[in-house]
């Protein structure tokens, strides 16, 4: 989806949601550096360490060390380029033998290339588009006045809000910044 859609603030509810369910939880933010040694040393930093752990070993043998017999729920936000030796790379500690079944790796970026080549054949993708009209004056109405009734106590108001509405496109970061 595009920038201020709601990719991250969306996927920040699905890894509350969901983070219970995994042994160890990481959220690192790629951006424009698709680095796997840069981003497995990030993700190393966010796993407990264990005992028995080899010393001087790489972050990549320390995620793959960390991680045995435990599932992992990944969210890599905002993707914007993609190698696919460094994503081997970067995944190849995610799938070593020995390892527990069922880690889960989510990826956002507003560029579809990028999902359609990290997408696995277990995977799917979903394109999250801008709020409609109705969504959006719910939103507005929900942010700015919390529970009371502006349409029925300021009618007033209403066309303001529609047209402020209508400018931002459907777009929920817009929104929020105004």
């Amino acid at each position: 989806g595009m920038g201020g859609v709601g990719k991250t603030t969306l996927t920040q509810h699905i890894y509350r949601e969901l983070e219970g369910s995994f042994q160890v939880s990481v959220w690192v933010c790629v951006s424009l550096d698709f680095n796997a040694n840069r981003l497995a040393q990030e993700i190393a930093k966010k796993i407990p360490k264990i005992n028995d752990e080899k010393q001087n070993a790489s972050d990549m043998e320390l995620i793959q060390q960390r991680l045995k017999s435990k599932r992992l729920l990944l969210v890599l936000d905002d993707m914007w380029t993609y190698n696919e030796d460094e994503w081997k790379k970067l995944l190849a500690p995610l799938k070593h033998k020995g390892g527990e079944k069922g880690n889960v790796i989510i990826v956002t970026t507003r560029i579809p290339e990028v999902a359609s080549m990290v997408r696995t054949t277990n995977s799917s993708i979903r394109n999250v588009e801008q709020l409609g009209y109705k969504d959006i004056m719910s939103f507005f109405e929900a942010c700015v006045f919390g529970d009371q009734q502006p349409w029925k106590d300021h009618p007033e108001l209403f066309n303001i809000a529609s047209k402020i509405a209508t400018n931002l496109k459907g777009f929920p970061l817009a929104f929020i910044t105004l």
